[in-house]
């Protein structure tokens, strides 16, 4: 039996072989980009091409389906309250506000006793 490597060179005039060496390229890519796994999945089809009236096979189509699953970047989530009526807040809706003012800008004087 000849070895699968030999058969994948072989297969579409090698245009399957090079299509599996840039999938996994990029696999192998962006697995080191994201530290998340991916797979490159091939599904080899075998089919008769004809009968002879025997029923046996000697001539076969074979088609190679090739899946790639990039690993995708983690999304960042945000943080926010909710209200009594169910919608966001970057505020916590109990909570009371402290009026806040910047005191850098005016210069302050202070008054001995």
């Amino acid at each position: 039996m000849k070895a699968f490597s030999l058969f994948l060179v072989e297969l579409n005039e090698g245009s399957t072989h090079a299509a599996l060496t840039g999938d996994l390229a990029d696999l192998l890519r962006t697995v080191q980009a994201t530290g998340r796994a991916g797979s490159l999945t091939i599904k080899v089809k075998v089919a008769p091409a004809t009968r002879s009236n025997s029923g046996s096979v000697d001539k076969v189509t074979i088609t190679a389906d090739r899946k790639l699953e990039l690993p995708k970047p983690e999304q960042p989530s945000d943080f926010f309250w909710l209200t009594e009526d169910g919608e966001t807040s970057r505020n916590h809706p109990r909570q009371q506000d402290l009026p806040l003012r910047d005191v850098s800008a005016s210069p302050q004087t202070f008054k001995e006793a």
